[in-house]
């Protein structure tokens, strides 16, 4: 009866703490998400190749486009293998090589 009453008096303070943390972790997710995801630079790249084809970027564009394209896949891929690292260490593997994280299954 004491932890209800408790509860109940405190969830003026405790309410809006837990609904700052829910939404920060929630923006936390989504921004994570959104740097792990490869999927817009390819089709960027993708983009790219169709304008160079009709003609409408020289190939001067094309090269200078398709670097930062690429630089921004490496920097994805290298966020990721971080993250394989990361989660090896907290799992206690000592196998010395990681897989890439793909975001799928246990690892």
């Amino acid at each position: 009866m004491a932890f209800l009453l408790d509860d109940i008096l405190l969830l003026p303070i405790k309410g809006p703490i837990a609904g700052f943390r829910w939404i920060m972790s929630t923006i936390q997710k989504m921004a994570d998400e959104e740097l792990m995801n490869d999927q817009p630079w390819k089709e960027r790249l993708i983009e790219l190749q169709m304008q160079l084809e009709v003609g409408e970027i020289s190939e001067e564009d094309y090269t200078r486009e398709e670097a930062v394209v690429f630089q921004a896949l490496r920097d994805i891929r290298a966020r990721k293998e971080a993250l394989a690292r990361q989660y090896a260490a907290d799992q206690g593997d000592d196998e010395g090589g990681i897989g890439l994280y793909t975001g799928y299954g246990d690892r």
